[in-house]
């Protein structure tokens, strides 16, 4: 099937436009909605590559652009730019039109795994529905529960030099059933430090784990 890229008219938060890129595939029968990081977006290795992937498995893929390294929302009480990140989540998800999809991917990278807990708690999931946790901020209990929680549809990828990185807590969501891939070396932007060779190992770790988790 031939890709045909578009942007989608979303709103989300305080009824804001989302920028956001579009891969409509006619005839899908898959769909993904990928958030993005604070600063980490849909043009950025650890986020492109998953949506190549994606997009040769014959899912649309909706990405969102990031907006959330801004000092307006960085300066925004925890308790709003919670609802920040669902509403702008649950408004990508309503135009996608996923619910109508036979399957589905939920994508998140970094304060992306935040509004996937945001939406999940908002937004019931499709039948046949898959969770992949990019670099989660796994310091924050609140995406240990939810990974916990939907555990048996989760993967959990982290590099073993990313901030949010601790055993016990990748101990925790494993226990609870989660599949989980250590790319080592890597730090929260998925790069080996000093060695490019080695970064781009770990890029094709994590697009492989993700084919085959999604397979």
């Amino acid at each position: 099937m031939s890709v045909q890229y578009k942007a989608l008219d979303i709103t989300g938060y305080r009824n804001e436009p989302l920028a956001n890129h579009f891969f409509h595939q006619e005839g899908a029968t898959a769909g993904a909605l990928v958030l993005p990081g604070m600063g980490y977006g849909p043009r950025q290795a650890g986020l492109s590559y998953p949506i190549e992937l994606l997009t040769g498995l014959g899912y649309d893929v909706l990405a969102l652009e990031s907006r959330y390294g801004t000092p307006e929302f960085r300066n925004t009480p925890d308790a709003e730019a919670l609802a920040w990140l669902q509403a702008d989540a649950v408004g990508a998800f309503q135009a996608g039109n996923f619910a109508d999809k036979q399957e589905f991917c939920l994508m998140g990278k970094s304060i992306g795994t935040i509004a996937m807990t945001a939406f999940l708690a908002a937004q019931q999931l499709p039948e046949h529905s898959r969770l992949v946790w990019l670099t989660p901020l796994l310091q924050r209990e609140q995406v240990r529960q939810s990974i916990v929680q939907y555990a048996a549809l989760s993967l959990v990828v982290i590099g073993s030099a990313d901030p949010a990185y601790r055993q016990e807590w990748l101990d925790e969501v494993a226990q609870a059933g989660a599949t989980v891939t250590i790319l080592e070396g890597a730090d929260h932007g998925f790069m080996v430090e000093g060695d490019a060779v080695s970064s781009v190992e770990r890029l094709g770790e994590l697009v492989g784990d993700v084919k085959e988790f999604l397979s």
